[in-house]
């Protein structure tokens, strides 16, 4: 059983990019697209996997089929985000028609194994490249 209160850990040390890509209305070709750059798709992830803080799709209300996929990156910028999803095949394939990318903080969770704060304290009024004290 893990603990009520998450320990404090060190922020990840560069920056983290959330990207959001949906994919194109017509499901059956998302489908078709899906299946036949399925194993590039695969690969590229592989090859750049420390590159990657989480990833997956994203999944209908019923869970049984696809809305577009998530990434949370280690970049530089936005210009090493882009760089780095145009190898993926689903990127160059037309599988998304709206892709957004946002500035993220990976702050909590299991994945990071705690919280980057040890306080609340901490926090208030702390510009967005505040490190924790773990």
């Amino acid at each position: 059983m893990m603990s009520s209160v998450p320990p404090t850990v060190p922020r990840i040390d560069s920056p983290t990019f959330l990207v959001l890509a949906y994919d194109i209305a017509d499901s059956a070709q998302a489908v078709a697209l899906r299946d036949e750059h399925m194993e590039g798709h695969l690969g590229h992830m592989e090859a750049h996997w420390t590159r990657y803080v989480s990833a997956g799709p994203l999944r209908t209300d019923d869970g049984k089929g696809y809305v577009g996929s998530m990434f949370l990156l280690k970049a530089d910028n936005r210009a090493d985000v882009d760089a780095l999803m145009i190898g993926d095949p689903y990127f160059r394939c037309g599988l998304y028609e709206k892709v957004d990318v946002v500035p993220a903080v990976v702050a909590i969770g299991t994945a990071i194994g705690g919280r980057i704060w040890a306080g609340a304290d901490q926090l208030k009024g702390a510009p967005p490249t505040a490190v924790s004290k773990g």
